[in-house]
């Protein structure tokens, strides 16, 4: 369990991992080189990592589906852990409330057949599949605000990702990913805090201009930068995935009640309802969002189901449940 400061630092982290150490402990009101001290300190030691991917939706021309298998109880780990292997999963776990695993896959339309019907359909103890469109976000793991900042102290880290989920709605023009921009992203793939010196000398242009194009994939909502950690680190062990039914007229005012809680790590919505991943503290805790949850105008039902294990986060993939070593190259 960290101390009170790097909380502080790392949900700073979340907000903005490219913040520098200055910008950081002027709002949570630190020297610098303390803060410097600490946040490297939990870099280097895993507990928190910032990467830098690009969005599927503008690499890969796919669409954003959540992926639910069901499999035999011997049989789920390694299906999770075929999921994770696989590039066009972004996160995948594994469920207590059923003997399934769940996944963010980006696919192509086209090639869901083949997803479903040959490659998952050969895997060993798989015997259900379910595939469902998720037609908008909420929030993502980029903007989940955990209770250890204020709102103020949020606000001056960096803007909202709101902005670039608006951009997301919008379709991100694929033609902002060209290959000096590419290579750029390549740069920053598991070095999201790399220096514009870092950068500049990476891909061969000026730190002005590598700033303007950083800048401009991040606010089209072509490039996240994440910080990857597991939430226990901040105080919440307790992961839960959340399906809320509602009406479709009702569904984007859930999503926006939802995605204000400071529980809320990602919700999207799905045909009939909204999905959310949240992180609390506890099973007591759990059962008060539940209520918060079901209190939220339009909501019909909220059933959840608790994480089991954890298989990959922000294409992290997990060994034996836990984030790997980090890769000092």
């Amino acid at each position: 369990m960290l101390d009170d400061l790097d909380r502080q630092i790392t949900a700073a982290l979340i907000r903005n991992g490219r913040a520098s150490w200055r910008q950081i402990a002027e709002v949570l009101g630190q020297q610098e080189r303390t803060v410097a001290r600490r946040g490297n300190r939990l870099l280097a030691s895993g507990e928190v990592r910032i990467h830098a991917l690009a969005n599927p939706s503008v690499v890969g021309e796919a669409d954003a589906f959540l992926l639910r298998v069901s499999a035999s109880p011997a049989a789920v780990r390694g299906v999770a852990e075929w999921l994770a292997k696989r590039e066009d999963v972004l996160w995948a776990s594994a469920l207590a409330g059923a003997s399934e695993c769940v996944a963010e896959v980006f696919v192509p339309v086209e090639k869901i057949g083949t997803l479903l019907y040959r490659d998952l359909a050969a895997v060993e103890g798989v015997d259900g599949l379910a595939l469902e469109p998720l037609l908008r976000y909420y929030r993502t793991v980029s903007g989940w605000r955990p209770d250890v900042l204020d709102s103020a102290q949020y606000q001056a880290l960096g803007v909202d990702e709101d902005a670039a989920l608006a951009s997301q709605r919008r379709r991100p023009d694929r033609a902002v990913l060209d290959e000096s921009n590419s290579a750029l992203v390549e740069v920053l793939r598991g070095r999201g805090r790399a220096t514009l010196e870092e950068l500049s000398a990476g891909v061969g242009a000026s730190k002005a201009t590598v700033a303007r194009r950083l800048d401009a994939l991040i606010s089209s909502g072509a490039l996240f930068i994440r910080a990857v950690l597991d939430p226990a680190t901040l105080g919440y062990p307790v992961e839960a995935l959340l399906d809320l039914a509602c009406a479709p007229e009702s569904r984007d005012a859930v999503g926006a009640a939802v995605a204000a809680l400071s529980t809320t790590r990602w919700s999207a919505a799905r045909c009939e309802g909204v999905l959310v991943q949240s992180a609390v503290a506890g099973l007591p805790e759990l059962g008060e969002l539940v209520a918060t949850l079901s209190a939220i105008d339009g909501v019909a039902s909220v059933r959840f189901s608790l994480y089991a294990e954890i298989f990959k986060r922000s294409s992290t993939v997990y060994a034996g449940g836990v984030l790997p070593p980090v890769d000092e190259n």
